[in-house]
C-alpha cells in the first residue's frame, strides 16, 4: 500500500510539474533595438510612418474643400508638397536652434528672426506660384485649410490625451 502511494504521489507531481510548463505562454521574443542609435533609427521610422499618414490626411482634408479640376490637380499637388517640405525644413532648424545647445543668446535670436523670414518669404513665394495655378480664392482656402486642419488635429490630440489620463 506504501508503495503503491507513492507511485501515485509521483505521477502527480509529474503530472503537476508538466501542466505548469504546457501552461506557459510561448510568445517570440520582439527584438528590440539594443543601442541608442538603433533605438533613434526605430523611433524615427515610427514617427515617419504617422508624420506620412497625417500628411495623407492633410491632403485629402484640403483637396476636399478646394474641388479642383483633374489639370490643376496635376499641377498642384506636387508645388504643395514641395512647399510642405519647405516648411518642414525650416521649422526644424527653427527648433534646433531652440535647442539648449545654444550658448549665445544673440545669435539665438538673429537666428530665430532670420528663421521667421524665412518662413514668411517661402509662403510669400510659393502663394505666387499657387496663383499661377489656382485662383485667388482657392488659395486662400488652402491656408484656411490648414489652418482648420491643425486646429482639429491638435483638438483630438488633446482629447486622446485627455483620455488616456482618465482610463489608464
Amino acid at each position: 500500500m506504501y508503495k503503491l502511494a507513492k507511485h501515485i504521489f509521483i505521477i502527480f507531481l509529474f503530472l503537476g510539474i508538466c501542466t505548469k510548463s504546457f501552461g506557459q505562454v510561448v510568445r517570440p521574443m520582439l527584438r528590440r533595438p539594443q543601442n541608442l542609435q538603433e533605438r533613434v533609427i526605430h523611433h524615427q521610422q515610427q514617427n515617419n510612418v504617422g508624420a506620412n499618414r497625417i500628411e495623407e490626411v492633410r491632403e485629402e482634408y484640403i483637396n476636399k474643400r478646394l474641388s479642383m479640376s483633374a489639370d490643376q490637380g496635376q499641377r498642384f499637388w506636387p508645388m504643395y508638397r514641395r512647399y510642405r517640405a519647405a516648411l518642414k525644413q525650416i521649422l526644424a532648424a527653427k527648433r534646433k536652434n531652440n535647442s539648449a545647445d545654444q550658448p549665445n543668446g544673440t545669435d539665438q535670436i538673429n537666428k530665430e528672426l532670420y528663421y521667421e523670414s524665412e518662413l514668411v518669404n517661402t509662403r510669400k513665394y510659393y502663394t505666387d506660384e499657387f496663383l499661377k495655378i489656382l485662383p485667388a480664392e482657392k488659395v486662400s482656402v488652402i491656408f484656411k485649410s490648414e489652418r482648420d486642419f491643425n486646429d482639429e488635429l491638435v483638438k483630438q490630440l488633446s482629447e486622446r490625451s485627455e483620455a488616456a489620463k482618465n482610463n489608464p
